[in-house]
């Protein structure tokens, strides 16, 4: 009996460290660039085509290889920044949406060496207020900024 209950736990185990397994999302492309940490308000920010994003949630469902259009810059921290990002880590990465054409959304992802990481989504500050298209695997996280 008890070899069967370590097996029985053993294969649970596996099953569940196998589902926690980092999706493979576009490489950084050749074009890529640092996309700097700033502050908005009281939120961390980033600027992307001439538009400010702040936190806005994280999943629900992870989103496929085939939902992210393109890695489009990696993060690093400005001079001022409290931020623990390193300058010289291009493993938090920027990506834009398949489904998102107007890039109101952009995912931030860690490809670095942690099996738990989870998307973080930023939405861009002057959709405050509208109706945009919300891709299915984004849950709010009910930031104040965007409740207010």
């Amino acid at each position: 009996m008890n070899k069967r209950y370590i097996a029985i736990v053993l294969l649970i185990i596996i099953v569940l460290l196998g589902g926690c397994g980092k999706i493979e999302y576009p490489d950084l492309a050749n074009d890529a660039f640092a996309i700097t940490m700033g502050t908005y308000e009281d939120f961390g920010s980033i600027e992307y085509n001439d538009r400010i994003y702040i936190p806005y949630g994280t999943i629900n469902d992870y989103p496929s290889k085939e939902e992210i259009k393109e890695c489009i810059g990696y993060i690093i921290a400005d001079e001022n920044s409290s931020s623990v990002v390193d300058k010289n880590d291009r493993d938090r990465r920027i990506y834009t949406l398949v489904d998102d054409d107007e890039n109101n959304y952009l995912m931030d992802y860690y490809v670095g060496q942690s099996i738990m990481e989870q998307p973080i989504f930023w939405r861009a500050i002057d959709t405050k207020g509208k109706d945009v298209n919300t891709p299915k695997y984004i849950e709010s996280q009910e930031y104040s900024y965007w409740n207010e």
